[in-house]
């Protein structure tokens, strides 16, 4: 490997480690405004719905609203009801590759 390659990793280490210490060290000994820890936490609810939205609507390389060809979307609507009712990630992991494995070994 040359040593551009090298820099490009090192630089790239750097960017991804840099957000993720500066917060801690400067909130430290510091308490958190009570508006920060709220928004803050909506930051994980908000990336992960971003992911799964992208992947449940997107089907062969294009947006796809039909639940007859677009078969992510049912086992969606189960896993949104679960995810709902229990308020529990893991039961709705598990009922989300039941439902999505059931689907593709109907189809």
């Amino acid at each position: 490997m040359t040593i551009d390659k090298w820099i490009i990793i090192l630089g790239s280490a750097i960017a991804t480690f840099i957000p993720r210490i500066v917060p801690m060290l400067f909130f430290k000994n510091k308490e958190m405004p009570p508006l920060l820890t709220k928004w803050l936490s909506f930051i994980p609810v908000a990336i992960f719905s971003a992911l799964v939205f992208s992947d449940v609507v997107f089907w062969k390389d294009s947006f796809n609203l039909n639940p007859i060809i677009n078969i992510k979307l049912f086992p969606s609507i189960i896993v949104f009801f679960a995810a709902y009712k229990t308020k529990n990630i893991f039961i709705s992991m598990l009922i989300g590759i039941l439902a999505i494995s059931l689907m593709l070994f109907a189809v």
